[in-house]
């Protein structure tokens, strides 16, 4: 199975895309801003990755991507802001903002991963989008 993260749109308050799979929508994502790559505090880079599921008390039935150059424990899991991850990808079934458009972020989380749990297979490729620089779309 291989999955992509169409990502859509990008700022200091995050990355924020659709995971597809084909060109069926499964959910939006939230992701840190684009820092370089750096552990815990951005994105991961536009690529290629294997993902397996990952299983802990704190993150149970989630996936983890892996061969992210320099990263490591990246996973997918629920959350709403970019203050609910360390790097990670976030999964919503809508884009949200608070009222005055200083917060953004993702919106019913928890029915979003558990669509994933029942949809997903143990083990996919994720295939990791830019930003168009233009915005959606492109030039």
């Amino acid at each position: 199975m291989i999955l992509t993260l169409r990502r859509i749109s990008q700022g200091h308050f995050g990355t924020f895309g659709m995971l597809l799979a084909g060109d069926k929508p499964l959910c939006v994502t939230c992701e840190e801003p684009w820092k370089a790559n750096a552990p815990n505090v951005s994105c991961i880079a536009a690529g290629t990755y294997s993902c397996i599921r990952h299983d802990t008390p704190k993150f149970p039935n989630v996936w983890e991507v892996t061969g992210v150059p320099g990263r490591t424990g990246i996973l997918i899991h629920a959350g709403n802001t970019i203050k609910d991850t360390r790097g990670c990808i976030l999964v919503g079934q809508e884009f949200l903002r608070n009222s005055d458009f200083t917060i953004y972020g993702v919106g019913k989380s928890r029915a979003a991963l558990d669509m994933l749990r029942q949809t997903l297979l143990d083990a996919f490729t994720l295939v990791v989008e830019a930003v168009p620089p233009d915005g959606p779309g492109g030039k």
